[in-house]
């Protein structure tokens, strides 16, 4: 069975209807989810995507609900030692990269969704936008 995980950035469009990528990537969901694949999340990044929705695009109370959404939508994936070691060893361009990186590689999920054109250059596990994932999947139907 086929599995990705998200990286904050795609969540966030995912989550912020306005977002340039929200289409994007609730058409790259219906499809992976009507496929019943496995799509996770850092239950970490729910912070950073928290932070982001609440300052910029909506008010507190939506901006948690649009969390507690992503936590039952998404497979949790907590922080261990070994990847927090793994994240702070590794040559991503932030720790929070690095975190998703490591969980990726540990989970080993055929992509990493992501719009940051700078992480996950080193890693085994492809790195992908949610448009660049849905032409995966339809090239291997």
């Amino acid at each position: 069975m086929k599995s990705f995980l998200l990286d904050s950035n795609a969540l966030v469009y995912w989550l912020h209807p306005n977002s340039p990528k929200n289409a994007e990537v609730s058409t790259f969901l219906q499809t992976v989810f009507e496929c019943d694949y496995s799509v996770f999340i850092l239950s970490s990044c729910l912070n950073e995507v928290y932070y982001a929705l609440h300052v910029h695009y909506m008010d507190e109370k939506t901006a948690r609900s649009c969390i507690a959404t992503a936590a039952e939508v998404f497979e949790l994936v907590d922080l261990t030692d070994g990847l927090i070691t793994s994240a702070l060893a590794s040559d991503e361009p932030d720790y929070e990269d690095g975190l998703v990186r490591a969980a990726a590689e540990a989970l080993e999920v055929d992509a990493i969704i992501t719009y940051d054109k700078m992480a996950f250059r080193h890693s085994h596990i492809p790195k992908q936008t949610a448009l660049e994932a849905l032409a995966t999947l339809s090239n291997e139907k």
